[in-house]
């Protein structure tokens, strides 16, 4: 029986992964404890997960769940901060995400727990890194502090498995979007179909010809799953679509589909990373890797969003 802590397990990426598991009947038997800070409606799909309401950055509540539920794998999902403003909430940044991530790595390691899946960001660690397609081994400068925290993490996770065995998974994902998906402030493709069925204007900072790399959340379920399933470890994985596409191009997309859509056009802010796209060649030499193709997962999408989730 695999006992696993899931971290952030109420957000978008965290319900797309527990949705997929639940759907594996061949799969393994898993015991799942999802720590949240918030209650999502969506989790009473999942009646078999144990929900947890609390911070994983409060010691206490970590002990005393490993302690019950003596977790043997933990899944961190969670990241409380965005790229656009976490450079003007710097202490903030640390506290929420840094400093809670190495206690509770320090706390895996207190109570013998050896593995570790957590979700790093592809754009936000690689930084300015022109159009080329962007591989692990990359030269990482980060220019928010968004993209400096999670590669800092990265590092911290790398030093325990070294120090005390740690093993663990680090993927660095492009953008989601799909099912599950609720925030207003990050998730670009979600949030201009949202506001183009409700008939709100869309703004974009920039002139739209940035261009980015773009996955459906379930994908990266599947992914995530072979992945685990494979027992690969201690590495760092891109997880992305392997292409870019402009945002200029979505939103015609978008608009094809509701006719209606309205955008404006305001600066660019200066953390927002213009170009980015995932070289992928690591994940397809691994597993079986499947994208659905961009404007399938587009309709899908708009028809999560339509039918009010």
């Amino acid at each position: 029986m695999e006992k696993i802590l899931l971290i952030g397990g109420a957000g978008f990426l965290g319900l797309n992964w527990i949705q997929f598991l639940e759907n594996q009947v061949a799969g393994p038997k898993v015991a799942l404890t999802v720590l949240s800070r918030h209650h999502h409606a969506d989790l009473a799909r999942f009646p078999q997960v144990k929900f947890v309401q609390g911070d994983y950055g409060d010691s206490d509540l970590l002990n005393r769940l490993f302690q019950e539920e003596q977790f043997n794998q933990v899944f961190h999902f969670a990241s409380t901060i965005v790229p656009a403003t976490s450079t003007q909430n710097v202490s903030e940044d640390l506290e929420a995400n840094l400093t809670p991530t190495i206690q509770l790595l320090e706390v895996m390691r207190q109570h013998d727990c050896r593995f570790l899946v957590y979700f790093s960001s592809g754009g936000a660690v690689y930084g300015n890194a022109g159009l080329n397609a962007l591989n692990e081994n990359q030269a990482c400068k980060p220019i928010s502090s968004y993209g400096i925290i999670k590669l800092a993490v990265e590092h911290y996770i790398q030093l325990y498995s070294k120090i005390h065995q740690i093993d663990y998974l680090i993927l660095r994902l492009s953008n989601p979007f799909g099912y599950f998906h609720h925030s207003d402030q990050q998730g670009v493709i979600n949030i201009a179909l949202r506001k183009a069925l409700r008939g709100e204007t869309f703004t974009v900072w920039g002139d739209g010809r940035q261009t980015k790399d773009y996955i459906f959340a379930e994908d990266i379920a599947k992914a995530i799953f072979q992945l685990w399933q494979s027992g690969h470890k201690n590495d760092t994985i891109n997880i992305g679509y392997g292409s870019a596409i402009s945002l200029s191009t979505i939103l015609d997309k978008i608009k094809s589909l509701i006719p209606s859509f309205q955008v404006e056009y305001k600066e660019a802010k200066p953390t927002d990373v213009p170009h980015v796209c995932l070289d992928i060649k690591k994940i397809e030499s691994l597993i079986p890797f499947e994208k659905t193709p961009f404007d399938v997962a587009l309709e899908r999408t708009w028809k999560w969003e339509r039918n009010g989730k």
